[in-house]
């Protein structure tokens, strides 16, 4: 066995959000006595200065630390039919638990034209956001960035009982079918933007994800995002295996495989979907998900 292969063992794990709690301090103190009178009026013109001083810098901290929270909602909207109904799908378009990132500039998911990470490879090949065993996932990537202020996974909501378990016997976080939904909440500052990626079932190694530069969560002049962004998202090849067979019908593509890493190594880099000339069918990005943002 490679070390590739070794690295490539699927993880069944999922992974999970963390919460950050922000605490204050607060003091006080008082005295009595004409001679302390004497001194409080001493101290308090100081006091007043000093309290000036600290609500100047209260003030700036507050413009520094503005933020509002947002609840995303990834909808999978595909048809339950777009492919034959022998394939391992029913013929429907899976989307899998996926991870998130909230930063400034570029998707730190993936950059066109260059190889995919090993958390990508792991998400695209076989749907974990955490990874293969011994590696760490995608999520683990996207918060070890010093470019990512909030970052974590989602999975399927109960809201909506079949759809959000398509076969019925997945273990742990399952796919999401047609009329399925996963959503999450992020905490988001002026200027930063909004990335994700999920697989796209049945492939060797398609993902859902946001555009090379993300979408935007709260532009500098204006108000956090309130409505739909399904716009900002596209279908992406990882490259890093053949799609060696129509969707759903190959042995190497999952749900139908019998190991996360069947097919051959591709050795490619990642590409838009559309520039990928397999001589397969997809559906457009906007026909497998509906991505709306709404501030709580």
């Amino acid at each position: 066995m490679t070390e590739r292969d070794t690295r490539r063992r699927f993880l069944t794990t999922s992974g999970g959000l963390m919460t950050l709690g922000l605490a204050g301090c607060l003091g006080d103190g008082g005295s009595d006595g004409d001679d302390a009178d004497d001194g409080m009026n001493e101290g308090d013109e100081m006091n007043e200065g000093d309290e000036m001083d600290e609500s100047d810098e209260m003030d700036g901290d507050d413009e520094m630390t503005e933020s509002a929270t947002v609840r995303v909602r990834i909808e999978n909207v595909a048809s339950g039919a777009f492919y034959p109904a022998n394939t391992p799908t029913g013929g429907a378009v899976w989307v899998t638990p996926g991870a998130y990132a909230v930063h400034e500039g570029a998707n730190p998911i993936y950059e066109l034209g260059e190889p995919a990470s090993v958390g990508l490879e792991a998400l695209a090949e076989a749907g974990p956001p955490t990874g293969f065993e011994g590696e760490g996932g995608l999520v683990d990537e996207l918060g070890a960035s010093t470019d990512v202020h909030d970052s974590g996974t989602y999975t399927p909501a109960d809201t909506v009982a079949d759809p959000n378990d398509p076969t019925g016997e997945v273990p742990g976080a399952p796919p999401i079918a047609p009329g399925g939904a996963f959503e999450f909440e992020a905490t988001v500052a002026p200027g930063q933007r909004l990335s994700f990626a999920s697989m796209f079932v049945p492939s060797n190694d398609v993902f859902v994800s946001t555009g090379e530069d993300g979408t935007a969560l709260w532009p500098e002049d204006g108000d956090p995002i309130d409505g739909d962004v399904t716009d900002a998202v596209s279908l992406l090849d990882a490259g890093t295996e053949p799609n060696a067979e129509p969707p759903g019908t190959g042995p190497d593509q999952a749900p139908a495989q019998d190991a996360p890493d069947q097919g051959d190594d591709e050795g490619g880099t990642v590409r838009r979907l559309s520039d990928v000339d397999d001589g397969h069918e997809y559906p457009a990005a906007g026909d497998v998900v509906q991505v709306t943002i709404t501030p709580i």
